[in-house]
């Protein structure tokens, strides 16, 4: 109970801080460190072996939340909690070992502590197992089991899971081949607002496959995904300025949305880039510029 309490106090001091308004003429002093109240009641427990701050400080050091980027320390506090069976953190783990993380790279502890996390009905660690056995990560690549695990992950709302299984569906991996299925998965998680999915049904829009040619649609399409910076639906949408797709022509949005890109997919964009640099005055060049220097995905 006065773990809870605790936990509840530090969780609204944090709300306060960062949720309420400041006034230039409030007589109360803004908190210098929205995290240092939360620090005070996290450490404690997280020493004393409480799983959920154990995990909360691996996130805190993970996002530099009052303490500085220290993936090492984070992840030592995620594996104190997923030792202890907590969920969350054992997904955490799991994705520091698949990359390399602030642990050395080991795809059979990534795959171990994903497993863990999916045994507990973790969603993500669902998905990512299914990539696991896609891919052939670690594991024989057995394409049956990649789908029934996107699909256990897609049951729990994952609308990426759903995107995969959809693919899975398109080229007939590990389930029957199904045109019509998977237009469909990929409209509900294109709808969640997934910007992976918005990406592949815009690409079946754009080149009319399985669906009627519709450039406006994949326009859309690949606009709502390109303002969450999903790179590959920014090349396209580049692709359909510059040549006036599904929109009038627009040379200054087609290379602001290549500039974009690039840093993501640098030999695509710039290939891209090729096909009207020359057309492309000076002023339209540094609008684009301008433009993208400033640019912030969309949440």
């Amino acid at each position: 109970m006065l773990r809870r309490a605790i936990r509840f106090v530090a969780l609204v001091l944090l709300g306060a801080v960062v949720g309420a308004p400041s006034f230039a003429d409030d007589a109360v002093p803004a908190a210098q460190d929205p995290f240092a109240e939360v620090l005070k009641v996290v450490v404690p427990l997280a020493e004393a072996g409480d799983a959920d701050a154990q995990f909360k400080l691996g996130e805190m050091y993970d996002r530099g939340e009052g303490l500085p980027i220290d993936p090492p320390k984070a992840a030592e506090w995620f594996r104190r909690a997923a030792q202890q069976g907590h969920r969350d953190a054992q997904h955490a783990l799991a994705t520091y070992y698949e990359i390399g993380k602030g642990v050395p790279k080991d795809l059979s502890f990534a795959l171990a502590w994903y497993q863990a996390a999916a045994d507990q009905g973790d969603p993500r660690a669902l998905r990512n197992l299914g990539t696991f056995y896609l891919e052939g990560k670690g594991v024989p690549r057995d394409y049956e089991r990649a789908a029934a695990l996107f699909q256990q992950a897609a049951d729990k709302g994952n609308l990426r899971a759903l995107k995969n299984l959809g693919y899975m569906y398109y080229f007939g991996a590990g389930v029957p081949k199904d045109a019509e299925k998977a237009q469909e998965l990929f409209r509900q998680s294109a709808a969640g607002d997934e910007a992976s999915a918005q990406f592949a049904l815009g690409s079946l829009y754009y080149m009319g496959e399985e669906v009627p040619r519709d450039f406006a649609r994949a326009l859309e399409l690949f606009k709502r995904s390109a303002d969450q910076g999903y790179a590959k639906s920014q090349m396209l949408l580049a692709r359909m300025y510059a040549r006036g797709e599904g929109t009038t022509r627009d040379l200054t949005e087609a290379w602001f949305w290549l500039l974009l890109a690039e840093p993501q997919e640098p030999t695509l964009a710039r290939f891209y880039m090729k096909e009207f640099e020359a057309e492309l005055s000076d002023e339209a060049r540094r609008l684009a510029e301008v433009r993208a220097a400033g640019w912030m995905p969309r949440d």
